[in-house]
């Protein structure tokens, strides 16, 4: 089957780029043909673009070209990427991700050519101005409906952003011809569902994280909490700080991926920044007790929760997003309701007493994670959807 992957990073220290390394790998080894559309120019100096079949393709984002894009006009971004559909004739169009930044026309080309179109979102960005469905402490899907002025009138945007509404609104109406749309979890298969997509359309497939791509030491760390990631309320920073105001003699380590937009008035609160995966990060999760993923939204399968799993590291999150679907609580992730400060605090401190425990939910956790990321399931899983076979079992797996 020839298969093109529409992008936005390919990048091997992003985790867009990550995802997509993933799935080329998957694909190929399952005999499959990939070409790679990246939209933008990220190319790194490393083997995957030697052995692999990838286009740079960075969109135009002056004014002209905003205004051809909410017109569905065909300017060179689109007649680029229709010569590339053109000349590989693929089979299967694969958006990775489907997000507001892709162009409308792209999605109208695509469902046009003839091949299946597949769309899969990682985050809320397609219906959501702020990006994870997330306003004022609670998730918010006013606009998963297509009524996007509810971003303008609860204040997620100004009027300056209207533009954005628009073509919000545009990529809705296209992205509904998709055949297929890869849902991480439940809560996003209700939310796709609201935004109106039939639901013999929605096959359950994760956001996927390749386990091999670091070796790591798996010891039991005796270091103190850490969290890494966004600072955002979305991921439940503020969560993190109420709950080690109740535990002044513990020590919260965080690694942000940007600056948090407020101080943090817990001493016992530590920010280091500048720490990634070249430069420190995997030593200090070696080290840790227990990782923290507080995450209130919707949550695919993130990252730092991959990440967490991979050093077998326990964690403790909220029962919330793909958390429902993999986590079962005190076996592999201590599941706590949204919200919940004390259960929090109270969850921490029976990890920081119980060395057993967290060793065990450690590594049934890892084991979740070889078995949600799998390559065979994830092929297996990838050529259902492309081949649109519906059966009960493709949003339950």
């Amino acid at each position: 089957m020839k298969i093109l992957l529409v992008c936005e990073s390919s990048h091997k220290f992003e985790s867009g780029g990550r995802v997509v390394r993933y799935l080329t790998k998957i694909l190929k080894e399952g005999g499959h043909i990939v070409k790679i559309v990246v939209l933008k120019n990220d190319e790194s100096e490393d083997s995957f673009y030697i052995e692999n079949d990838v286009i740079f393709l960075p969109l135009q984002t002056g004014i002209k070209e905003r205004i051809e894009n909410l017109l569905l006009l065909k300017n060179n971004d689109v007649k680029r990427f229709k010569n590339i559909l053109t000349e590989f004739k693929p089979e299967v169009i694969h958006f990775a991700s489907f997000d507001d930044g892709k162009p409308p026309r792209f999605l109208k080309e695509a469902t046009s050519c003839g091949a299946k179109v597949v769309l899969q979102p990682w985050t809320m960005q397609f219906y959501c101005a702020q990006g994870f469905g997330f306003r004022e402490g609670k998730k918010c899907s006013l606009c998963a409906g297509g009524n996007y002025l509810n971003a303008l009138t609860h204040n997620c945007v100004s009027y300056k952003g209207i533009t954005g509404i628009i073509k919000r609104k545009i990529l809705h109406r296209q992205a509904l011809k998709a055949d297929v749309f890869l849902s991480s979890n439940s809560e996003l298969d209700s939310i796709l569902l609201q935004y109106g997509v039939m639901k013999s359309k929605i096959n359950r497939f994760p956001v996927p994280f390749d386990y091999t791509f670091k070796d790591t030491d798996m010891v039991d760390g005796e270091d103190d909490f850490i969290f890494f990631g966004q600072p955002n309320s979305h991921k439940g920073l503020q969560i993190l700080i109420d709950a080690f105001k109740l535990l002044p003699k513990e020590k919260l380590k965080i690694y942000p991926l940007s600056l948090p937009k407020s101080a943090i008035p817990n001493d016992n609160v530590e920010i280091i920044n500048g720490i990634g995966w070249s430069s420190g990060l995997a030593e200090a999760i070696t080290k840790a007790k227990t990782v923290l993923i507080p995450s209130l939204w919707s949550t695919s399968t993130e990252y730092s929760m991959c990440e967490a799993l991979l050093f077998k590291k326990p964690v403790i999150v909220f029962n919330v997003g793909v958390h429902k679907d993999i986590f079962k609580n005190n076996y592999n992730a201590v599941v706590i309701e949204p919200d919940n400060v004390e259960a929090y605090v109270n969850a921490m401190v029976m990890l920081n007493e119980n060395k057993e425990l967290r060793k065990l939910i450690g590594q049934n956790g890892y084991n979740t994670l070889l078995e949600v990321n799998n390559p065979t399931r994830l092929n297996y899983l990838l050529e259902e959807a492309y081949s649109v076979r519906k059966n009960k079992s493709s949003i339950e797996n």
